[in-house]
């Protein structure tokens, strides 16, 4: 259902399904949850009456919220504190759309469809596109914990929070303790977890057998009532499959365990999908396993879904991290302009030398950025965004660190929390990533980084406080992930497709690609470095076949 309005001065248009709404002649109060909130959408509701816009700055913000005041003839749009709706915006005539979904925004209002070249500069670097660009022109997207006030005739936007400037705030305080900084972890995260699990009923955990997700099951299996379902996802590739580990972790805690195998025959059919779920091009291989897995959850009744997501951007747990803290570490050792290294060295050392030759030192937590995009120079007209600009507003000396918390404002809110949101609200599941509250993730920031990256030993405080409740043989092994063949796809089975979309004809056609670098490109299909630049290509172009051929 959509609602169409007019106040005084101009005219809006929103999307209500699947939504929480209040109206009297004063105010239309909107929350974007599919769920009874009831009492959260009257908590809004009185707040903003009595604080005006500073109410969000006072609250958890869990849901993107849309205000009609009647008697201001203004709206207020807020999105959520993490990025898991999406809030797509454009402006004309005096009048404001605004939408979930960008092709439902762009087709109900009749809009042109015109590719932002800028957007598309962005995602080949990042494999997502970051707020506020989207790929259309003249629509934009609310980045996570900002809002936007509308008058008819001036649109302005004010963040009511940023991670960036709550990190700096809140490392003023750090806790020395770690003993201290365990326990009020632990109870943060175990809080959350009974909060959910015997207030919500049909609640489930997607459980991939890694710390962060077997930590959340080892807490909740204190407190539900009944079993707590977990569900996972197997693969009969050996070298890709966790869900052995997983059902190991089940059993260990008794829960009533979901698991599905799937073939590659499955997960190739299911790459026709990607376009349906996610309207906008994205282009993480394992958004496939997150499609089926909330598909599978769906089947079996759950309606909530705890999640691990943000775990590894609060407590350092990516390889990036690794990569990262050696990298600082050699800088002192390292010359990249030393004529006696020997030419192997100088192979296995090119990422620290471009690093060094081309980033800034204020950007040096993203010099994989710097090296990865020498391999699609020149690909299309625009080659703007290069680095992540709020590193340099990260006040730390480490690297790591400084990456650590701008990943936690880009790739988590922007990017995995779109793959995991995108497909848990198109099945009516709702997911409550347990370490994306805003107590722990303020109470984060004051934990010294030592407590975080123990000498390699990453999530090192996550880890202790699991210990407590799993005995260390079942997470010792290295974590594999999701990791989809996708360039032994595009060497076999999609290339004849891959090839149909990159003919010059097609292309020429498109006059978004320089045909003659995208040759090059394809050309080194069999060289992993450009694997994810050919499979990021490829989910645009089907994205593109799906909505603008």
């Amino acid at each position: 259902m959509n609602i169409c309005k007019e106040l005084n001065k101009f005219k809006y248009c929103l999307n209500l399904e699947n939504k929480n709404v209040f109206e009297d002649e004063d105010l239309l109060v909107i929350i974007d949850s599919a769920k009874n909130k009831k009492s959260y959408l009257e908590n809004v509701i009185v707040k903003y009456k009595e604080y005006g816009t500073d109410f969000l700055k006072n609250i958890e913000v869990l849901y993107s919220i849309f205000i009609c005041d009647k008697k201001a003839d203004k709206i207020i749009v807020a999105k959520d504190m993490v990025g898991l709706s999406n809030i797509y915006y454009h402006v004309n005539d005096n009048a404001v759309y605004i939408a979930n979904d960008i092709i439902e925004l762009m087709d109900i209002n009749n809009l042109k469809k015109e590719i932002n070249e800028k957007a598309l500069s962005i995602y080949f670097r990042l494999h997502y596109i970051k707020p506020p660009e989207t790929i259309f022109s003249n629509v934009y997207k609310l980045e996570h914990g900002q809002y936007l006030v509308y008058d008819g005739k001036n649109l302005e936007t004010e963040f009511y929070w940023e991670p960036v400037q709550k990190f700096n705030e809140n490392k003023k305080f750090a806790v020395e303790n770690f003993d201290e900084a365990k326990n009020q972890v632990r109870e943060k995260i175990e809080n959350y977890v009974k909060n959910i699990v015997t207030t919500e009923e049909n609640c489930g955990i997607y459980l991939s057998g890694g710390i962060d997700s077997s930590l959340i099951t080892a807490l909740a299996s204190k407190y539900c009532k009944n079993k707590i379902k977990t569900f996972s996802i197997g693969f009969y590739e050996k070298e890709c499959n966790e869900a052995e580990k997983s059902k190991r972790i089940a059993e260990y805690f008794g829960t009533d365990h979901h698991e599905l195998y799937i073939s590659e025959d499955v997960l190739l059919d299911k790459i026709k999908m990607i376009p349906v779920y996610y309207t906008e091009p994205f282009a993480d291989a394992s958004e496939l396993a997150t499609l089926i897995l909330n598909e599978f959850a769906k089947e079996n009744g759950v309606e909530y879904a705890l999640t691990g997501d943000g775990a590894d951007q609060l407590f350092c747990g990516c390889g990036i991290y690794d990569t990262i803290y050696k990298t600082q570490k050699a800088h002192k050792k390292f010359n990249p302009f030393n004529i006696h290294i020997s030419p192997k060295l100088l192979r296995n050392k090119r990422k620290l030398i471009l690093l060094y030759s081309n980033t800034d030192k204020k950007y040096r937590g993203q010099g994989d950025i710097v090296y990865e995009e020498l391999f699609f120079k020149g690909l299309f007209k625009d080659d703007g965004l290069k680095r992540l600009e709020k590193e340099c507003k990260v006040d730390s000396k480490d690297w790591q660190e400084r990456r650590l918390i701008v990943d936690f404002d880009t790739y988590l809110c922007d990017g995995i929390n779109t793959k995991m949101g995108v497909p848990a609200r198109k099945n009516g599941i709702e997911v409550k990533s347990t370490f994306l509250n805003k107590d722990l993730i303020t109470y984060s920031f004051k934990i010294p980084h030592k407590y975080k990256y123990n000498n390699g030993n990453k999530k090192y405080i996550l880890k202790e406080i699991l210990y407590e409740y799993l005995p260390k043989e079942y997470i010792e092994n290295k974590k594999r992930g999701f990791a989809i063949p996708t360039q032994k796809w595009l060497q076999t089975y999609l290339n004849k497709d891959l090839k149909r979309l990159s003919a010059k004809e097609f292309i020429e056609k498109q006059n978004i690609f320089n045909y003659d670098v995208l040759n090059k490109i394809l050309n080194n299909i069999d060289d992993s470095k450009y694997a994810h630049i050919i499979w990021d290509y490829y989910m645009f172009q089907i994205w593109y076949e799906k909505y603008m051929a």
